[in-house]
């Protein structure tokens, strides 16, 4: 087998192994190197958010980022410090041009709204998408950068919520009709096909779509050890 095969053969592997993190995390198919890398977020155990992100780049293609090699994981960022996070999710976004958004949920109950640009990094904005949240889920971003996010308030009423992306970067959000499923249902599946149901902690398991080797559904989770795992599924 070549290194390059080696290096892209489906395995599980272990991120973020040097720093403490809690909760669940979410993974998210970017834009950036040549072939469109991962991205990966997930809350410190105690202190601020932290992304990571995979070089899905071929050994062949241009080595733009000499510092992750193709293949790897990122050591990672710790940003958002001075706040306790429960959970946090990223997705790519069609718009600013090729901005990631984010939504974190605090200790306190409020669901923040972030993003990222490459001249700012992660900036935080002033109104939050939701307040008094227990769990939420947030959808994949709609082709004109409209987002639309589940909760479970702690009342345990479930409203949705939508945010058109005008006038940009700022958003406001408003109650929506529907959101996404609360339960990341393939990913649960997945995980039970690849055995490792039992291992992994409950409601951790998360799953995005790429293009990665003509089709891979990214599957992460968290299992008894503490440690987040990630798994490429073919499609």
């Amino acid at each position: 087998m070549s290194k390059n095969k080696q290096m892209h053969s489906e395995m599980t592997e272990i991120v973020g192994a040097d720093h403490a993190t809690a909760g669940p995390a979410s993974i998210a198919q970017g834009v950036y190197g040549a072939r469109g890398n991962l991205e990966l977020l997930a809350c410190d155990a105690d202190d601020g958010l932290w992304v990571f992100w995979f070089n899905a780049d071929h050994d062949e293609d241009p080595l733009q980022t000499p510092e992750v090699p193709p293949g790897r994981w990122s050591a990672g960022l710790r940003f958002a410090a001075g706040t306790r996070y429960l959970d946090a999710q990223i997705v790519q976004s069609p718009i600013g041009p090729n901005h990631l958004e984010v939504l974190a949920l605090d200790a306190e109950g409020a669901l923040q709204s972030w993003y990222w640009s490459p001249e700012a990094a992660f900036v935080r904005r002033e109104a939050d998408a939701a307040s008094d949240v227990a769990r939420f889920r947030l959808d994949d971003p709609a082709h004109d950068g409209t987002l639309r996010v589940a909760t479970l308030g702690r009342d345990g009423r479930a409203p949705a919520f939508e945010s058109a992306p005008l006038p940009y970067p700022e958003r406001s959000w408003h109650p929506a009709s529907e959101g996404p499923p609360l339960h990341d249902e393939r990913a649960g599946r997945l995980l039970g096909e690849l055995g490792a149901l039992q291992r992994a902690l409950p409601g951790t398991a998360r799953s995005a779509a790429s293009t990665r080797h003509g089709g891979t559904v990214e599957l992460v989770w968290r299992e008894h050890d503490g440690l987040l795992r990630h798994r490429g599924v073919p499609a």
